[in-house]
């Protein structure tokens, strides 16, 4: 439907068989973005594929884009097609109006799929809240912490970035 143009210039994304449509971007949100793949990139090179705001294919039912997706390396970055969740080894969502929305329908599809981990960028409260240990069956994250400015965060790659280098400034 999207390449039928069916949606002109609205950002949407499928979840659960929905169509869902994408909250417009405040600055923060997209300096968030773009100073956190920045970061990223210098770390983690070619370690790993690193995505930004494109599709990942969950199932027959969903294809969200993440804010930030790290994915294992592909020859072809992944031209043929989307990575698999199979293929995701971190999603990044960076939440200010989308946050409740992200906290439980996207978690969720990210848990259901076995997502190994997923960061929610918290703008408002200004901490990232690290999801892990995925349970398929229950589509919830068993792990769950909070990192704060100073607090350090391993993405995949083995390094380390603190919760300073993502957070806004503001």
């Amino acid at each position: 439907m999207g390449e039928a143009g069916l949606f002109a210039d609205e950002r949407v994304e499928l979840l659960d068989g929905e169509i869902i449509t994408m909250s417009p971007q405040n600055p923060p949100h997209a300096g968030v973005i773009s100073r956190l793949a920045s970061v990223l990139m210098r770390l983690l090179g070619t370690t790993v594929s690193l995505r930004v705001q494109l599709p990942i294919v969950l199932n027959d039912w969903s294809e969200p884009e993440p804010d930030i997706a790290l994915c294992q390396p592909e020859p072809d970055d992944y031209e043929r097609e989307h990575p698999r969740a199979d293929q995701v080894l971190l999603v990044i969502e960076v939440a200010g109006a989308s946050l409740s929305y992200d906290r439980s329908r996207k978690a969720a599809a990210y848990a259901g799929s076995d997502i190994p981990e997923c960061w929610l960028v918290n703008l408002a409260d200004r901490r990232i809240e690290v999801l892990s240990d995925p349970d398929p069956a229950s589509r919830h994250y068993r792990g769950e912490r909070y990192a704060l400015t100073g607090d350090t965060l391993s993405p995949p790659g083995g390094v380390l970035l603190t919760a300073s280098d993502i957070l806004p400034r503001y």
